[in-house]
This record gives C-alpha cells, structure tokens and sequence, in this order.
C-alpha cells in the first residue's frame, strides 16, 4: 500500500467544504498530493499545477459543471481518472456520467474511508460506485430491461426513427404506416416509459443505450 502514491485534485465551488475532504484524504499514506480548486475553470488555467493522477469533483457548479469538465478533460487526458462525487443520485445522471467516462460516482455523503477505496479502486483502473447507490442502479437496470423487453419490434422502429428527428407523419412514410398506426405506437411507448414529451424520451432512449445518435 505505501508504495503507492497517488496525486489527487479536488474540484467544488464550496471551498471549505474540499479543503476538510482533503485533510480528511490526506490520514491515507498512499496519498501523495492534494491541490484544491473551486471551479473547473480555475483547475484548467492552473497551467503550473502537478498533473494528478485522479480529479475528484462536484457535479453541479457555477459556470463549468462536473459533466463538463469529464467529457473536456478526456480529450485533453483520456487516461485521467475522475470521480464525481455529488448530491445528485438520480439513477439517469449516474449512468449519464458513468457512460460519459467518469471512473467513478459516490454521493456526498459517503464516509471518507470509501472515498479512500474508491480512489484505489479506479487508480487501479476498475469503476466504483458507491454503496448506497448500487441498490437503485440494480433495481433500475431490471426495469430498463422490462421496459425493452415490452417494447414490440414496431415500437422499436418506431422509437427510432422518431429520436433521429423524425415527425410522427415521416416515420409513418419511412415505415410504410398509416398516421394513425404510428400515433399509437408512440404514444404506447410513451405510456411504457412514464413519459410525455418528444425531447423526455430522445434524452432518455439515448441515457438508456436504446438510441445512439452516432450510428
């Protein structure tokens, strides 16, 4: 374990709140530095600063959130490792984050003690997410399964075409359909999701891996 020394930068607009997690960090001997920042901007100008090893950051920030820092700074470093770590635990904004390249996600309120495996964890190139989130991840990803297992392969066509952009009246065209036929597959998917706007189930085919707009 001391062998390991590990460069740690903690990222939060409540600066206070970051300086005491990183004293807290700072009891592990596998930490080597801790630099902290109270935006991601001030972290980006910070030209001199030590490269870390991991970033450990808050989700929602003035200016620049959490979200954008991970999906910039991979470009910049796509090796860098970042945990967010935030008062945020909807299910959809967990897996946003994961599929967008965070290494891990714990809720603020997590002990320091996890915090500290969380950072082995990824340093060691696995993703952590915290333990009082995992039950809600389970339980959601049963149900996502549900939800595509009742979808029809019509309504998956459907569900297609209509997250490309597409009107209901072009994708009753696309599909060979009547207008009406189409309305009602839609609005039955709509129905299956709990939703009721276009622009709710494009963002959420798209959190859900059921529409990737790249292909």
């Amino acid at each position: 374990m001391s062998e390991i020394r590990i460069n740690i930068t903690l990222i939060d607009d409540h600066l206070l709140l970051s300086e005491s997690l990183g004293k807290l960090l700072r009891k592990y001997e596998f930490i080597k530095d801790i630099q902290t920042f109270k935006s991601p901007e001030e972290f980006l100008a910070a030209t001199s600063a030590t490269e870390p090893d991991i970033i450990i950051s808050d989700i929602l920030m003035p200016g620049m959130s959490g979200i954008d820092l991970l999906t910039h700074y991979k470009k910049i470093n796509k090796k860098i490792k970042i945990i967010l770590l935030s008062s945020i635990l909807e299910v959809q904004t967990i897996r946003h984050a994961m599929r967008n390249g965070a290494s891990g996600y714990l809720a603020k309120d997590t002990s320091p003690d996890e915090l500290a495996d969380a950072i082995l964890t990824v340093y060691h190139g696995e993703p952590y997410i915290g333990e009082s989130l995992r039950k809600s991840l389970i339980r959601n990803s049963f149900t996502e399964d549900q939800f595509v297992y009742n979808l029809s392969p019509r309504e998956k066509e459907v569900l297609n075409w209509v997250c490309s952009g597409k009107t209901i009246k072009e994708t009753a065209y696309e599909m060979n359909l009547s207008v009406n036929t189409v309305q009602t597959y839609y609005k039955s998917i709509l129905k299956k999701f709990n939703l009721n706007r276009t622009a709710d189930l494009i963002v959420f085919a798209i959190q859900n891996g059921l529409y990737n707009p790249q292909k």
